[in-house]
């Protein structure tokens, strides 16, 4: 779709630009990407809770989780998102930042203990819960010279006369929209030592990108062309997961825990696109500006993120607290498109770029008393292959991700509040011209959040 549109561009202004909005292969992999967000305690951990449950946001990693809850609770999540971004474009840098408020989880769980059954199972549990698991926000600029022209010809002017002597670049990409999910999960406990649960979640998925891309170019002469490019993308879905877990304790201070994510399937994803070119005038050569180049389009496809399994354990160290250790195994090699439009290419694409992923976290809570410090540590692997030719990636590439948390939390009565810091880095790339015409610019990003929760406890 974007690359007829291209065409149609390059038609009317004889240009050489692809889209700068991100490609369906960059959508795919930026979907499929989670952050650590919900409660305060499970982002004071760095998100490693698989084995230890009694959290709302832990159930969403092992389902089995609920079940390690003695009483009901209801917690609602607040949290100041910090995005800061260091980019370089031809030895040109700049600096971003902005700040985003979000409401990042609220829900409940309701457990019901049964002392004298005698099938074995001494609980029930049933969990709601709605959470944010990725937040698109963000503003990027990047400014400098590659050398290169794509607005070389004015429709105006002479056609033989071109403008091929690139003067500056000028890209603003913002971008905005989340994923969230509500979930559904019911979870026992057999005997005193077997956790089991279930769950099923329902997506949404909203994004919204724009970018500006701005040229000057010269002749020959010294005439400036002025050449800018508007490019919208919006894309928005609903879509569905299930997750199941187990969590089992073989002696009093060692749980194990093993979760298995399905992928989630978004159906009907629904795209619209625009493009807007425009070419100023050169008032001293008497040439009026260009008449404006608009065009849009609308489609609908499905898409199948990445399944994921995740092995956890934790040591319990009675009143004290415990630690606790996550690995999640991310299947990218499955990421799917598919609808009317061909995504052969585009699959492929996934199958050649992309590789499963190994991601670690690690969580430590000290207890005292009423008082509760955390902190933990994370490593998240590039979806990407190793050593991968830059030529072959599209527009977006995710690099490594490293994370680090603190947190508190305090008890009184039947009410908690929880405080955490998050500090996220992740070096990406950014192809402006998608196609490798010139070099790619780089993004190092250095995220933070400030996270609050409310806990009721009944």
């Amino acid at each position: 779709m974007k690359n007829i549109i291209c065409l149609l561009a390059i038609a009317t202004f004889s240009l050489g630009a692809s889209a700068q909005t991100f490609n369906y292969t960059d959508l795919g992999v930026l979907f499929s990407s989670e952050k650590k967000l919900g409660t305060a305690r499970f982002v004071g951990l760095n998100g490693s809770m698989g084995a230890v449950g009694g959290d709302l946001s832990a159930i969403q990693v092992n389902p089995a989780g609920a079940a390690i809850f003695n009483h009901g609770e209801f917690a609602f999540t607040t949290g100041i998102h910090n995005y800061r971004n260091s980019n370089n474009y031809y030895g040109n840098q700049t600096q971003n930042e902005s700040t985003r408020f979000n409401l990042d989880q609220i829900g409940g769980v309701f457990v019901f203990n049964d002392t004298h059954s005698y099938s074995g199972w001494s609980k029930v549990a049933f969990a709601v819960n709605y959470q944010l698991t990725n937040d698109f926000h963000t503003r990027d600029l990047y400014e400098g010279n590659s050398g290169y022209a794509t607005f070389y010809i004015h429709p105006n002017d002479d056609p033989t006369n071109e403008y091929t002597n690139a003067q500056s670049q000028r890209l603003l990409n913002s971008i905005d929209g989340k994923t969230s999910k509500l979930s559904f999960s019911l979870a026992g406990q057999y005997d005193d030592n077997v956790f089991l649960g279930a769950g099923l979640n329902f997506h949404s998925l909203n994004f919204a990108q724009t970018t500006e891309l701005n040229e000057l170019n010269e002749d020959n002469d010294g005439n400036v062309l002025d050449g800018l490019s508007i490019q919208n993308n919006s894309q928005n879905a609903s879509g569905f997961s299930i997750n199941a877990g187990i969590i089992v304790k073989p002696i009093h201070e060692l749980r194990l825990g093993l979760s298995v994510t399905s992928p989630t399937w978004y159906y009907n994803v629904l795209e619209e696109y625009d493009v807007t070119e425009l070419i100023a005038s050169i008032p001293n050569k008497g040439i009026d500006a260009a008449d404006p180049y608009i065009d849009n389009s609308y489609l609908e496809y499905s898409l199948r993120t990445p399944s994921k399994v995740t092995a956890s354990a934790a040591v319990v160290l009675g009143t004290l607290g415990f630690i606790n250790i996550d690995y999640t195994y991310k299947g990218y090699n499955s990421l799917n498109l598919d609808g009317i439009t061909e995504f052969r290419d585009d699959n492929q694409y996934f199958t050649e770029a992309l590789q499963n992923t190994s991601n670690v976290s690690i969580g430590a809570e000290l207890r005292l008393g009423n008082l509760h410090l955390r902190g933990g540590a994370g490593y998240e692997q590039s979806p990407f292959k190793d050593n991968l030719d830059p030529n072959y990636i599209d527009i977006l590439k995710l690099g490594d991700k490293y994370s680090g948390s603190l947190g508190m939390g305090y008890r009184f009565g039947n009410s908690k509040i929880d405080l955490a810091y998050q500090k996220t880095s992740q070096d990406s790339s950014y192809d402006i011209y998608d196609g490798n015409i010139v070099n790619t610019a780089t993004i190092d990003n250095n995220n933070s959040s400030f996270i609050m929760s409310y806990t009721y406890i009944f």
